[in-house]
């Protein structure tokens, strides 16, 4: 009973059963009733007759031959005539006395004077049958209002109770009749109305299930239909909503996986709920599978970081992994009721932002120390002077050749910085010329042999075997020239190799000068072209260098789209490559002008 076609069924047998048991008793009812009326009538006529007929100007002696003579017992119908005390004085059931002496309720009302009807009254007949009775009693008054006589007459209700309970068989035959009729109806309605919903039932199970790509057949226009039609409209706007979510979801899935910062999401019982490649790379992490306190404790986070932040601000917290420092922001994020759902981490690589402030902070030491030491010098002779020195005359002069060569090395040094502000600014242009380095580079040698003969140095160029022009500014590339054999020389001791060279592949020019100096140690050869640094600081500061040369000769290569390498070995020397592009190279402000 639990399917709703069942339930129909059974609610319609039902409605069908109780229909038919009540119209089926109402008709026996009815029947029984109308029987009942025509009896009665039989029987106050049979009465009438008998008063008519053989009570009337008669005598009691006369009452039972009278009765035999004129009144016959047709039909089932029985006439006695009673005395006043209710004995039977005449009776068509019998020829002669002892008559049947009768005992029934409409007697005694006829014995008060008042014609009276009963039936169902069971009582034998002539023959010692039991049977059920309709009877009726009628009062013969004498002229003075006194009863005389009771004309009490039977009819036998048999013939009726019959025909009653074979209309009875009728009715309950036409009741199963019914009952089966409406069983086959009652099938077919609920088939009506079951089988759409049936198929409205399957289908949003299909559909829960993920298979929204279906539409039911409308089989009718009524509300069954409707529901059917507007199941269609939705599987049809579902099917769109959820692909513009999965288009939505997939688009966010490839922003958030191909963001160059980490997303991290924890839900509020602290489960992870969403990470990025991006976070995953970040933290050397080959799949990111903390909570949120794992995550906590494996990066060592301030515990100033917790879970349920509530209406607090978002967090920021910079901490290493490796040689790295992340920048990771804590933001707690709500719902549409503005209940707390969790917290949502965004990761940021800020290794290269600290390397720069750091090197900012440096720079602005270096810049600092490198001013207050001549400064430093040049207030101390000064005081000297003043103080009296200038009296003396050698004094003096000595002082002021320090003064003068303290101004020039801050001069230089602010000429470097002044430079180097140029380039940071795009505000160097260049002279851009042929130049054979074959030639060029055989001139320079000449200027600085006499400096690497002083120090007992053998200093040479390889020309290359065919001419080797390159496009660049005249003065600028000398500049980086310049500091490179300066500093090989400088920077080597008695009796190192210096040598000049030059190759090429299919897009470069590489002029490389290698000595046999020093060298530089592992650690500090990928600094040495920042600013201010030195690898040994004491003696590049007794050389009179400013820390800034190298960082120059850079910005000068980058500026004519070339570039300036490195390689060393400690204890063993140093090469420094410039390599010049062989076509000639558009400059950035040169594109500006070809763009207006």
């Amino acid at each position: 009973m639990r399917s709703i076609k069942w339930k129909l069924i059974a609610m319609y047998l039902g409605l069908v059963l109780i229909v038919m048991i009540v119209s089926g008793t109402y008709i026996l009812l009815s029947l029984r009733n109308i029987e009942i009326d025509k009896s009665r009538q039989r029987l106050e006529i049979y009465a009438e007759k008998i008063q008519e007929q053989v009570i009337h100007g008669a005598t009691e002696e006369t009452f039972q031959e009278n009765l035999q003579k004129t009144v016959t017992n047709a039909m089932g119908i029985q006439g006695n005539i009673l005395n006043s005390r209710g004995d039977t004085i005449a009776t068509t059931t019998a020829l002669q006395p002892p008559y049947t002496q009768y005992t029934d309720q409409a007697i005694l009302f006829g014995m008060n004077g008042t014609a009276s009807f009963s039936s169902g009254k069971k009582n034998t007949d002539s023959f010692g049958l039991l049977k059920e009775w309709l009877s009726y009693a009628m009062p013969v008054k004498t002229d003075d209002g006194e009863v005389a006589y009771i004309v009490y007459t039977r009819l036998d209700a048999g013939d009726m109770q019959t025909s009653l309970n074979e209309t009875t068989k009728t009715i309950i035959m036409a009741v199963a009749i019914a009952l089966f009729l409406a069983a086959i109806m009652g099938y077919v309605f609920a088939q009506t109305l079951t089988v759409p919903i049936l198929a409205l039932t399957k289908g949003a199970k299909n559909m829960a299930s993920g298979e929204l790509k279906q539409s039911l057949e409308v089989r009718s226009n009524d509300e069954i239909g409707q529901l059917t039609s507007s199941f269609n409209h939705m599987a049809a706007e579902l099917r769109k909503n959820m692909s513009e979510i999965s288009k939505e979801k997939n688009r966010l899935e490839i922003i958030l996986h191909n963001m160059s910062d980490g997303v991290i999401s924890f839900a509020k019982e602290g489960e992870l709920m969403l990470a990025n490649t991006a976070a995953e790379d970040m933290l050397h992490l080959e799949k990111m599978d903390l909570d949120f306190s794992s995550f906590i404790k494996k990066f060592d986070i301030n515990t100033g970081v917790y879970l349920d932040m509530g209406d607090e601000p978002s967090k920021k917290v910079t901490f290493p992994v490796g040689k790295q420092f992340i920048h990771a922001n804590f933001s707690p994020h709500y719902n549409t009721k503005q209940e707390m759902e969790g917290v949502v981490v965004v990761l940021q690589d800020v290794t290269e932002q600290k390397k720069l402030d750091d090197m900012r902070k440096e720079f602005v030491a270096n810049v600092s120390h490198e001013l207050r030491t001549p400064l430093t010098t040049v207030k101390s002779y000064t005081e000297t002077l003043m103080e009296g020195a200038l009296d003396d005359r050698e004094t003096a002069i000595e002082f002021l050749s320090i003064i003068d060569s303290e101004a020039d090395r801050m001069a230089f040094l602010v000429r470097d910085l002044l430079q180097l502000s140029r380039f940071d600014n795009k505000q160097v242009h260049l002279q851009i010329t042929e130049m054979e380095m074959n030639s060029y580079l055989e001139t320079i040698v000449k200027q600085y042999k006499i400096h690497a003969e002083a120090k007992k140095q053998t200093f040479f160029f390889q020309p290359c075997d065919h001419p080797v022009v390159i496009f660049g500014d005249r003065d600028r590339v000398g500049q980086v020239v310049n500091n490179i054999i300066s500093n090989a020389i400088k920077y080597s001791l008695e009796q190192a190799e210096i040598k000049i060279y030059m190759t090429e592949d299919e897009s470069w020019y590489k002029i490389s000068v290698k000595d046999t100096g020093m060298g530089i140690s592992r650690e500090d050869l990928p600094r040495i072209f920042e600013r201010f640094y030195r690898v040994d600081k004491a003696r590049s500061r007794a050389m009179g260098g400013t820390g800034l040369g190298l960082a120059i000769a850079k910005e000068i290569m980058e500026s004519h789209k070339g570039r300036l390498t490195a390689e060393s070995e400690y204890g063993k020397g140093t090469t420094m490559t410039m390599w010049f592009p062989k076509k000639r190279p558009i400059l950035e402000y040169e594109q500006e002008d070809l763009l207006e």
